[in-house]
């Protein structure tokens, strides 16, 4: 066939459109496309912002200490209802859920605001952070429904991708953004801001579709009766222990070797490795399709934290130079969880699928935060670095067979 006839003359501009953004402008063709990553976006900010907040507001009264204790009752009071929070969305029309969350959530808010100003007592602060957590509306996985209804075959992992680039994107600018309003204006602005901006979140996501329920009687561990589906919620624990490690131990490490000016420069260096990942793995929907993707991403971020420990162990400035390295995967593997427990999420049962799986987040979190930093205090940051591959292979020997049928014969 010679290269001027109407095949392939025809073939050229098909080819031609296949560039490395194919998918992302495959995506964008989406309807709502621009309203979903707004909606994305603002979703994002309260919950990188929230940790921090509270820390700042409680540790202007008490002790640091306690204010720890408060960042660590807002984890549990998220990762114990978060399954009950999805289940109800399954359940029932997701407004009523969402109104009903945001309700408690404005009301926990008013109560923490005022016992962390000093008219409470730090029982009373540990309480209501909890509580804070219990009553956070869902809608980190109310959007990953959206994402999941809107997006077409096969373009879910894009996605997911930007998702977790803008997840990424959240957690630099989101502490910065409550760390100023904090400083120049008050410490109950930020959680002031965390609370409007979770309303108009809210309100923006009244109108989201859940898949019905299919009618008949489900066993009462609901996900959880899916063999592949607890493998890949132990995977995902610990994955988030390990991440969670890494950036307990950076802090830790620039403190040790009198770097603190690259305590900062080390986490946001994490998060934008993650975000470039991100956006690069959302080109290629299909790479790695066949086969234990989730595991290989995973054995990719257990090499960056390798070196990251082997960086450690030379100088601060190789630390932050191997971050991005250690961090290029992490948005990645976020998304590739996500979207291999939709795979797995059996008909009704998605919102319950991902609260399960931000549940496990908030637990893989706050182990790794005692555990790694408790190992850091006996053996020094170095040696702690050096243990958090290990846990991340642990993770990817759990996703290996974390894997959906229809993954499979792909």
């Amino acid at each position: 066939m010679s290269p001027e006839s109407p095949a392939v003359t025809e073939a050229l501009p098909k080819a031609a459109r296949r560039g490395p953004l194919h998918s992302y402008r495959e995506l964008r063709q989406m309807p709502g496309f621009w309203r979903i990553v707004a909606v994305g976006m603002a979703s994002k900010l309260p919950s990188s912002m929230v940790e921090l907040s509270l820390l700042l507001l409680v540790s202007r009264t008490y002790s640091y200490g306690t204010a720890g204790l408060a960042v660590a009752c807002l984890a549990v009071g998220q990762c114990v209802t978060a399954p009950l929070r999805g289940r109800l969305i399954d359940r029932h029309s997701p407004r009523t859920v969402l109104l009903g969350c945001l309700a408690s959530y404005t009301a926990a808010t008013v109560l923490v605001i005022v016992t962390a100003s000093g008219s409470g007592s730090a029982t009373a602060v540990l309480v209501m952070s909890a509580a804070l957590g219990a009553t956070s509306p869902p809608i980190a996985v109310l959007m990953r429904t959206v994402w999941h209804n809107a997006a077409a075959q096969g373009m879910f992992t894009t996605a997911m991708a930007l998702d977790s680039a803008m997840m990424g994107t959240a957690l630099v600018t989101g502490p910065v953004l409550a760390s100023w309003l904090s400083l120049s204006f008050s410490a109950v602005v930020p959680l002031v801001v965390i609370a409007v901006l979770t309303a108009f979140v809210v309100c923006l996501l009244l109108d989201t579709e859940v898949p019905a329920r299919p009618a008949g009687r489900r066993h009462w561990l609901g996900p959880l009766t899916s063999a592949p589906l607890r493998r890949l919620l132990i995977a995902d624990g610990l994955f988030v222990l390990a991440v969670t490690a890494t950036d307990v131990l950076l802090p830790i490490y620039a403190k040790e070797h009198d770097a603190a000016v690259f305590t900062g420069a080390y986490l946001s260096a994490l998060s934008i490795g993650s975000v470039l990942g991100s956006l690069v793995l959302g080109t290629m929907p299909r790479f790695l399709a066949r086969g234990p993707k989730l595991s290989v991403l995973l054995l990719v971020f257990a090499a960056g934290g390798g070196a990251l420990a082997l960086g450690a162990g030379l100088s601060p400035v190789a630390v932050l130079i191997l971050s991005p390295v250690a961090g290029l995967v992490l948005g990645s593997v976020f998304g590739t969880l996500r979207t291999v427990g939709s795979d797995l999420a059996k008909e009704g049962e998605v919102t319950k699928t991902m609260s399960w799986l931000t549940s496990l987040d908030m637990a893989g979190g706050a182990i790794g935060a005692a555990v790694f930093a408790h190992l850091a205090a006996a053996e020094g940051s170095r040696t702690a670095l050096a243990w958090v591959p290990a846990v991340v292979l642990l993770s990817a020997l759990a996703g290996w067979t974390a894997r959906s049928p229809s993954a499979e014969r792909n």
